[in-house]
C-alpha cells in the first residue's frame, strides 16, 4: 500500500458504507490508499478533497448483507470507531465495536476490537443492578443466578474523543443518554471506556447531574432533549448535540465522575413538545469545531415557508445565520446539512437536493457566507440515472434517510513515508 502525497486536510465522509465484495468491484490502492484490517481483509478509505466526498469501501464477501449492519459511529484526529451489527444471531442483533488507527497504515491489523459492554443500564437510583462497581466482566447476575441483560449501545449517542502523541495516546468512547425521573430533576446516564497504556480498558458507568442555569425552561428543554449528533472538541470535551435546543459539554477524561453542563442555542423560540415532524431543524443546523478545536460555530438555515423537508415554496426563501459572523440569504434552492469548511470558515458546505423523484439527484455547493456567493457546485447521486449502476444503492439510502456526512480528520495524520 502506498500512501502518496498531498493529502485532504480534512474529509466530508460519507456515512453509508459501501460494499464491494468482489474483487473487480473494490478499488485499488490509487482510488482508495488507505486500508482499515482486522481478522480479514476488511475495507479502504478514498480520499477527496472537500467539498467533494470521501467514502469508506467493504469487502466483506462471507457475510449476507441483510446479515450485516456497518456505521462509521465518530472520529477524532487519526481514529476511527466502527460498529458492525450481526443480525443472525441467536440472541438477535450482537454489535461489536473497533478502533481504526490511520497513523499505524503499516500495521496488518489496524483495526482494533473493544472489549463489548455488558453492563446493564442503570437502575432508577442511579446504580448498577445488583452491583456495586463496574467493570468489563461478565453481566451482573441477580441473587438467583439470572443475567442482567444490557442493552445495545446506541450509536445516535456515542462519540470518540483521543488525544496525546501516537506513542501515548488515550481515547475516550462514550455512550450518554439522559435519564428524567420528573421535570425537575435531569441526569446523565454515561457508560464510557477511556484507554490505558496496556490498549482499551474496561467499561464503567456513572449517573451525573446536569448543570444549567436557574431558568426552568432549561430543565423542560432536557427533558425533551433528543441526541442529534455528538461532536468531539479539543482534547477534553465531547459534545453531544439537540438541533433543536442546544449543547451537553461532557469532560469525559476526568479522572473521577465527569461534569455534564448545558447551554442553549441563541434561538429566539424553543419547542414545547417532543414532535420534530414539522421543524425538521437537524436538517438545517450543525455544530462545527474550528479555530484547532479552540471555538464552536453554529450555522442555522432559517426557511420562509414552514415547510419540515420538502422541496421550497415557489417565490420564497431561507436565511442562513452563522453565529458570531454576518448572515447572509440565499433565494434560490433548499441548502440542507451545512457543514463549516475547517480550513476556510467562511465556507460553508451543503448538499442540495430535488425532491422530484423517490431516487433524488443531489448536489455538492459551496457557499461563502461573507460575500454571499455559491463558490462551487458539483453533482452528487444522478437520481434515476442510477440505477443498475453502483451509485444505485448509495442514492438509494440517501433518498430515504437524509443524513450529513461526518467530518473527519485522520487523512492528514497518515505517513506517506511509511
Amino acid at each position: 500500500m502506498s500512501a502518496g502525497g498531498g493529502f485532504p486536510n480534512w474529509l466530508r465522509l460519507e456515512t453509508v458504507v459501501l460494499r464491494r465484495d468482489k474483487d473487480k468491484a473494490f478499488p485499488d490502492e490509487i482510488n482508495a490508499p488507505i486500508g482499515a484490517c482486522g481478522f480479514t481483509s476488511w475495507g479502504a478509505f478514498s480520499f477527496a478533497e472537500p467539498p467533494r466526498v470521501s467514502h469508506l469501501f467493504a469487502q466483506l464477501p462471507d457475510f449476507p448483507k441483510k446479515e450485516l449492519a456497518l456505521a462509521i459511529v465518530g472520529t477524532h484526529r487519526h481514529l476511527a470507531l466502527f460498529r458492525v451489527g450481526t443480525h443472525s444471531s441467536p440472541q438477535g442483533t450482537a454489535q461489536e465495536f473497533f478502533i481504526y488507527d490511520a497513523s499505524a497504515i503499516d500495521d496488518p491489523f489496524s483495526l482494533k476490537p473493544l472489549p463489548p459492554c455488558t453492563l446493564p443500564h442503570l437502575d432508577y437510583t442511579g446504580r448498577l443492578p445488583h452491583r456495586r462497581h463496574s467493570g468489563a466482566s461478565a453481566a451482573s447476575t441477580s441473587s438467583g443466578g439470572a443475567s442482567a441483560k444490557r442493552g445495545l449501545l446506541a450509536v445516535k449517542s456515542m462519540g470518540l474523543l483521543c488525544r496525546g502523541s501516537e506513542e501515548q495516546l488515550e481515547f475516550v468512547v462514550a455512550e450518554l443518554q439522559l435519564f428524567k425521573p420528573s421535570i425537575s430533576e435531569v441526569y446523565a446516564d454515561i457508560f464510557l471506556l477511556k484507554s490505558d497504556r496496556h490498549g482499551p480498558g474496561k467499561w464503567r458507568s456513572t449517573r451525573v447531574p446536569i448543570l444549567c442555569s436557574d431558568d426552568p425552561d432549561d430543565l423542560w428543554q432536557l427533558c425533551l432533549w433528543q441526541t442529534d449528533a455528538v461532536v468531539p472538541v479539543g482534547d477534553r470535551w465531547l459534545c453531544w448535540v439537540d438541533y433543536y435546543r442546544g449543547i451537553l459539554f461532557c469532560n469525559v477524561f476526568a479522572e473521577r465522575d465527569p461534569t455534564v453542563c448545558f447551554i442553549r442555542f441563541p434561538l429566539q423560540t424553543f419547542p414545547d413538545t417532543h414532535n420534530r415532524s414539522i421543524a425538521c431543524s437537524w436538517l438545517y443546523r450543525v455544530v462545527s469545531v474550528i479555530d484547532a478545536g479552540r471555538a464552536l460555530k453554529f450555522v442555522d438555515v432559517a426557511r420562509y415557508d414552514d415547510i419540515g423537508y420538502g422541496a421550497l415554496k415557489p417565490g420564497t426563501g431561507f436565511t442562513i445565520t452563522c453565529h458570531r459572523r454576518q448572515q447572509g440569504v440565499v433565494e434560490q434552492g433548499l441548502h440542507i446539512f451545512p457543514q463549516v469548511d475547517i480550513d476556510r470558515p467562511h465556507i460553508v458546505h451543503f448538499i442540495v437536493t430535488d425532491f422530484v423523484y423517490v431516487m433524488k439527484k443531489m448536489w455538492l455547493v459551496a457557499i461563502d457566507i461573507s460575500t454571499r456567493t455559491v463558490e462551487s457546485c458539483l453533482q452528487y447521486t444522478n437520481g434515476l440515472d442510477d440505477v443498475g449502476t453502483e451509485g444505485e444503492y448509495l442514492t438509494n439510502v440517501r433518498s430515504r434517510l437524509p443524513m450529513p456526512f461526518l467530518h473527519c480528520e485522520f487523512s492528514k495524520y497518515v505517513h506517506p513515508e511509511r
